[in-house]
């Protein structure tokens, strides 16, 4: 064998061995994470041609990652990820990857349906329009302008959104405009407005790129929200950021985190509670702030599950100081959450340590797991 053909068939063999080591990592990250289409398989069943690309939001989880969808004959026929969005960078889960099959699936509604003698009729757009504008107007002649609603879903956009205010707001004159979003994130509103004053989160995508530590409280990022947990992944893997999985079961998440905490479902309270009595037993509150811009409420207590009809509270809201906060956290020891959190004593107090040493960037993610919970507002407030 030459000099040439045996430095050939090395050059073969290592591009081979490469491509082998390459598939079987991508082969065990897809295996874990499922949700994830990494960068280089974006381009997979991209039909070949001359295709006219379109910017847009992905219009599923809500992460608002960026998409762009070829189209070819006045047709979506694929997507990828907008490399130039700060959101996504490019990448896109198995979500946003099947956008265009779900334009072209077969069950989809292509018509609008009229019912007509109790059966639903294909009707032209204008048509049933003209028949919903009309009945309105009629309803709002006949009852008032609160009579009609406008109920819209959570893949609205925000410039559907804006329409949708304009046009019961603004043109017909009434609040009655709800979204399904609106609902499911009431307790993360009401929880934000009453501890930040505002109805959003205080943090950023941004916060990513610098935390030190990612704690996620009953949230499975890794499958329903993979393109942000990507994200957490690289400051880990690149910068040593720590993932801390914190919930009720172990996933896919708990599986690429740091350290995996498993807690009894409905404590997740007690265990914020004995956080805050750590943090202040061990010195770790900044007394200057806290004495310049924080309030103490003691909160409605007997307020049932809100399945009672005409459930009328027996006790009331009232202020109370530093101190007696204090007090009532006395009933939160680690030890003492302990017995029926089924977190021990050393996690709770390692989970004080990360959030009172001010010396650390913190990000905790939360999703329905805390915004559905029976007491939803009060651990929103708390975490």
């Amino acid at each position: 064998m030459n000099s040439t053909l045996s430095a050939s068939v090395l050059s073969s063999r290592r591009s081979f061995i490469k491509k082998m080591a390459a598939a079987a990592a991508m082969t065990a990250a897809a295996t874990m994470f499922p949700g994830i289409i990494f960068a280089s398989e974006q381009e997979a069943n991209i039909p070949k041609g001359n295709l006219d690309w379109k910017k847009g939001p992905c219009r599923f989880c809500g992460v608002g990652c960026g998409i762009l969808v070829g189209v070819e004959d006045g047709k979506a026929v694929a997507v990828k990820g907008d490399p130039n969005s700060s959101v996504n960078k490019g990448l896109l889960c198995v979500k946003g990857y099947h956008q265009t099959m779900c334009i072209q699936a077969k069950d989809r509604l292509t018509h609008a349906l009229v019912k007509k003698n109790g059966s639903y009729v294909e009707t032209p757009i204008e048509e049933a329009l003209d028949l919903v504008a009309s009945k309105m107007k009629e309803t709002i002649e006949k009852h008032g302008k609160d009579s009609v609603a406008m109920y819209t879903s959570g893949q609205s956009t925000i410039p559907e959104g804006y329409v949708a205010s304009k046009l019961m707001k603004g043109a017909i004159g009434t609040n009655n405009l709800e979204c399904n979003a609106r609902l499911c994130m009431a307790s993360a509103v009401t929880g934000f407005l009453t501890t930040f004053g505002a109805d959003e989160p205080m943090g950023c995508y941004e916060d990513i790129d610098h935390a030190d530590y990612f704690i996620t409280w009953g949230n499975n990022m890794a499958e329903m929200h993979p393109v942000l947990f990507s994200r957490m992944l690289e400051q880990k893997n690149t910068r040593g950021a720590k993932i801390i999985d914190f919930a009720t079961r172990t996933s896919r998440s708990s599986t690429a985190s740091s350290k995996s905490i498993m807690f009894e479902p409905q404590t997740d309270l007690a265990v914020a509670n004995a956080i805050c009595y750590e943090i202040i037993n061990n010195g770790w509150v900044n007394k200057s702030f806290v004495e310049k811009h924080c309030n103490f409420s003691k909160g409605l207590t007997n307020m049932g599950y809100g399945v009672e009809d005409k459930y009328k509270f027996s006790d009331k809201p009232e202020k109370i100081n530093f101190e007696e906060y204090k007090n009532f956290l006395e009933d939160y020891t680690p030890e003492k959450v302990a017995k029926y959190s089924k977190v021990s004593v050393k996690d709770i107090k390692y989970l004080a340590a990360i959030y009172g040493n001010p010396n650390n960037k913190v990000v905790s993610y939360w999703c329905m797991g805390m915004n559905q919970h029976t007491r939803g507002t009060w651990i929103n407030n708390l975490v």
